[in-house]
């Protein structure tokens, strides 16, 4: 039995816990009143031996029911005869849901006041802004008395209001007035919430009071709330850290109620002012981050109250805990920190768990390594930057959609024409799905992007590597079927085989409650049979959990595979009908915010016509209105406007020709190597190694040159124009900068550029074949490699400066098996990196043929690695082999994984190879590791 002695002073409450002796002293707001459970209450929540009944001697007895947590309330009830002697309590558990009041928009602009408890919560928006004068703000009491009206703030009431009805949106949350700030047991609830019920908004609306769009002397918006913007005091105060972060979709307007922006459009600047990651700005688990980084976000950030600097925190750590306005910030955050202490060792026992959950990490990152699953998040990215705000959601509200999602064994596919927006539909798809599996253990989500710029996203045992590699961050302990496997593989010393990893990706779906897979764009598989076969596998699974979604286009050999096993009510054509709308509103955003067509603002029947035009040509393709658009925005003038809209080609292909024809006689040249270069390159180039990719010149005695370097990397974009496209990808390092990427804008692109198509029209000196252009950019990876010989081996720092160096030992090897058979070109130039000893040794210290995944070692010296043959004979580079063998200076001695030339050529290389090294009289038991087997190797 918890003994409590309670004691009511003028302005104070005392409790004292009979067991420890320990008095704590509060001092009472204006808005808690002990009488109805506040301060005293919040106190006997966190003594209290929570979900049991005990006896407690109260004096006096003021108190009649405690808030014992957010989802339960304690009732204490007593005999109100004794007041001489200490009275008995007893505690009876009842539970309350949590109550949310909404604004409803009515017929005429008016609003009322709507109550919901529970989870059906409708759609709503919300509303962040920085509180005026206590006074000037509206309360609860103000909309209940109709007194609203006359204050200053009603005016963001109505701004809010009004945009939420432009956004479809009946209901809207406003904090000054849509809680009873004088019920603190309401108030506590509310902000114990408040993290949940800005997390669930539909729209997110910032109300900037000291921001205000200016326009110059044309009447045209500048740029100038930009300074004012980074200024703003709205990112100074404490509350409105979690309204940044809570909602998916947040818009920032000026004090006139002009959209300046998007919490994604605008997502650097406010990584900029705020210090925040911008993984957290575009929605990352929260916990992804450290407690102590979650804490520097609010440094310097202000409330009117001292301890709300700490309590508008809860949510970014998902506490609940009572609110106790007097007892100082500094006792707010040592409960904080304490409550996240608590809830840290609720799901740890002490040190034996934290040991088991770090091996446990370390586990899965070896495996995580070993997989070497390419990364889709990039592409997610790229894809949610594309999108404008409510493009999609006719989809997301669709019943196919909600059906698929909640029905067993699913498949859904989406499939339509080039351009018709088929990848950022996907992301809209994977952020609602994200946002699904949030906070609910028993759901887990991957993905996979088929990519035509990226190597490593075109096979499908590589997307089974990421799926796995995704899931495996989703569980709970290492799931055992991904550890055998590891473990069957030495230990990760060699690779698996594809239908060993489709059984551990089976297992590890049925360890899941609910599994959703997301695969994009399966056109750009480059292995379309083996992909379907894999998929039809995995149908046959019939895993009640499991739920894919797939897009792409509709081709006939994918159709005819996904008819085996996705019916036809789940197949679903996105045409001009379904998309039309999504580009209309796309097509308006980007006349409203694009800065090259802002200009025509000012006059709505020109931005009218823009846009009657546009829409009429579209037939549901995204990429001709982005690239039209793009076109429209260098017009200076009406009249290169009219004209432009006059002779807008009709189809992709002409505009690409048109684009193509437009660039400068001098620029040409670096545009056919940037495009040859984005064409074929085995993984997407940063803007600084297209920057230095385009300055090498194989016609050149010296191939690369640094004075052709170009000084700005992004001045690619302005070379290419709308056919190349820039985006940000992640760190390769936690320390290191983030990386510009830059890429081909649209699949559609290279198929035009490699298409006999091209050739037949006036932009045909851009046309490339593959098998050419793999010789040549093979040729010019080896030729940039060569720029360091003599004296120039490369440290760990001065790599650094030499942006395409790592890229060049990575992959020309890759360039030069895709390239034709047999180029003598790519032999002798092999043979040049081979017999530069500097230069030979900077290609090993970069890369590791027998180990790719492993990192750059700039401590191996030419005594330390193998010897050129060794390499040769492992790669399969039989006419190099061969011109090793005929000059007879080879040593036929290694120190690689296989010790001696025929062993790792009867591993690694060809047979064409191992016969020819036998043939030379290479000896079969020289110095390696185990012996071979003779016989079987003369019978090649």
């Amino acid at each position: 039995m918890l003994a409590v002695c309670l004691q009511t002073l003028r302005d104070h409450v005392a409790i004292r816990v009979a067991r420890t002796s320990s008095t704590h002293s509060i001092p009472l707001s204006p808005r808690i009143s002990a009488g109805k459970g506040g301060a005293v209450a919040e106190l006997f929540g966190k003594v209290l031996n929570r979900g049991s009944s005990a006896t407690f001697h109260v004096i006096p007895s003021a108190l009649h029911f405690v808030h014992v947590n957010y989802h339960r309330w304690e009732y204490l009830s007593y005999n109100p005869h004794f007041y001489d002697i200490p009275q008995s309590f007893r505690i009876v558990t009842f539970s309350v849901k949590p109550l949310m009041r909404l604004l409803k928009v009515e017929n005429g602009g008016n609003f009322s006041l709507v109550e919901y408890t529970g989870k059906n919560f409708p759609r709503y928006a919300i509303l962040s802004h920085t509180w005026g004068p206590d006074n000037e703000e509206v309360t609860f009491d103000d909309l209940k008395g109709n007194k609203a009206a006359h204050k200053a703030g009603y005016d963001k009431i109505r701004f809010c209001g009004k945009e939420a009805a432009r956004n479809d949106l009946q209901y809207f949350w406003v904090d000054s007035c849509c809680i009873d700030k004088s019920n603190s047991t309401e108030l506590s609830e509310a902000i114990n919430s408040m993290f949940r019920w800005y997390q669930r908004a539909s729209r997110c609306y910032v109300y900037l009071s000291d921001v205000s769009e200016s326009f110059d002397g044309d009447g045209r918006s500048s740029q100038g709330w930009e300074l004012a913007f980074r200024r703003s005091r709205w990112f100074t105060r404490g509350w409105t850290l979690q309204e940044l972060l809570a909602p998916s979709s947040v818009q920032f307007f000026s004090k006139e109620g002009k959209l300046l922006g998007s919490k994604q459009s605008l997502e650097q600047t406010i990584h900029e002012i705020t210090g925040i990651e911008v993984a957290a700005l575009r929605g990352t688990l929260l916990s992804e981050f450290g407690v102590d980084e979650r804490l520097m976000w609010a440094a310097g950030r202000a409330t009117k109250v001292e301890e709300d600097t700490i309590y508008s925190l809860l949510g970014l750590f998902d506490i609940h805990m009572p609110l106790i306005y007097g007892e100082g910030q500094p006792n707010a955050l040592r409960r904080l920190r304490k409550e996240i202490e608590e809830a840290r060792s609720d799901a740890d026992t002490p040190s034996h768990q934290n040991w088991a959950n770090n091996h446990r990490e370390g586990i899965i990152q070896k495996i995580r390594e070993w997989l070497s699953a390419p990364d889709p998040s990039t592409n997610y990215q790229k894809a949610l930057e594309q999108r404008q705000d409510d493009t999609g959601l006719w989809f997301l509200e669709s019943d196919q959609y909600n059906t698929w999602k909640t029905g067993a064994a699913s498949f859904l596919w989406l499939h339509g024409i080039p351009g018709c927006g088929k990848t950022v539909l996907s992301s809209t798809v994977l952020q609602n799905l994200i946002q699904h599996c949030r906070n609910h253990p028993g759901r887990a989500h991957a993905y996979f992007y088929f990519d035509f710029n990226d190597m490593n996203k075109q096979n499908p045992e590589l997307m089974l590597r990421s799926l796995i590699s995704q899931l495996s961050q989703q569980c709970t302990r290492a799931p055992t079927s991904l550890d055998r496997l590891f473990s069957s593989c030495n230990g990760g010393q060699r690779q698996p085989l594809s239908h060993a990893l489709e059984e551990v990706l089976q297992q590890m779906i049925q360890e899941l409650p609910h599994v959703y897979i997301l695969l994009d764009a399966l056109d750009e598989c480059d292995e379309r049979t083996k992909l379907m076969d894999m998929l039809e596998s995995i149908a046959t699974w019939q895993l009640q959990n499991l739920h894919v979604l797939l897009t792409s286009r509709r081709e006939r050999d994918i159709e005819s595979s996904l008819e085996v096993f996705v019916d036809g009510q789940n197949s679903i054509c996105l045409d001009s009908k379904l998309v039309d709308e999504d580009i209309q509103r796309y097509v308006r955003q980007r006349l409203s915010d694009d800065r090259s067509l802002k200009k025509w603002q000012k006059d709505p029947a020109v931005v009218q016509e823009i846009e009657n035009t546009l829409m009429k040509g579209a037939h549901g393709m995204f990429r001709w209105a982005a690239c039209q658009l793009d076109t429209l925005g260098k017009c200076r003038n009406r009249a290169t406007l009219r004209k432009s809209l006059a002779t807008l080609p009709p189809t992709l292909d002409k505009t690409y020709e048109r684009i193509l024809c437009a660039i400068s006689q001098e620029d040409s040249q670096y545009a056919i190597r940037i495009l040859q270069w984005l064409a074929f390159s085995a993984r997407p180039l940063s803007a600084d190694e297209i920057a230095e990719a385009i300055a090498i010149d194989i016609g050149r005695e010296s191939a690369f040159d640094s004075e052709e370097v170009l000084e700005d990397p992004l001045e690619a974009l302005n070379i290419c124009s709308s056919l190349v496209s820039l985006t940000t990808a992640q760190r390769d390092s936690p320390s290191g900068p983030t990386k510009k990427v830059l890429a081909l804008a649209h699949y559609s692109v290279k198929e035009y550029i490699v298409s006999d198509r091209i050739q037949q029209g006036l932009a045909a000196r851009y046309g490339i074949q593959e098998d050419f252009s793999q010789e040549i950019l093979a040729q010019k990876c080896l030729g940039y490699l060569l720029h360091f010989r003599g004296p120039r081996l490369l440290s760990e720092e001065t790599v650094k400066d030499f942006k395409f160096a790592k890229y060049s030992a990575d992959n020309w090897i890759y360039h030069a098996k895709n390239a034709k058979e047999g180029s003598k070109n790519i032999c002798q130039a092999t043979i040049d990196l081979f017999s530069e000893t500097d230069s030979y040794l900077n290609w090993l210290r970069l890369y590791n043929p027998e180990y790719p995944w492993k990192r750059t070692d700039f401590s191996q010296s030419l005594e330390s690695v193998p010897g050129p043959l060794y390499y040769a004979s492992y790669l399969g580079l039989e006419q190099v082999v061969c011109r090793f063998l005929d000059s007879q200076t080879y040593i036929d001695v290694g120190s690689g994984t296989y010790c001696n030339t025929l062993q790792v050529a009867s591993r690694g290389g060809p047979e064409a190879v191992v016969k020819l090294l036998l043939e030379k009289g290479t000896n079969v038991n020289a110095k390696g590791g185990r012996q071979l087997h003779v016989e079987d190797m003369r019978q090649l």
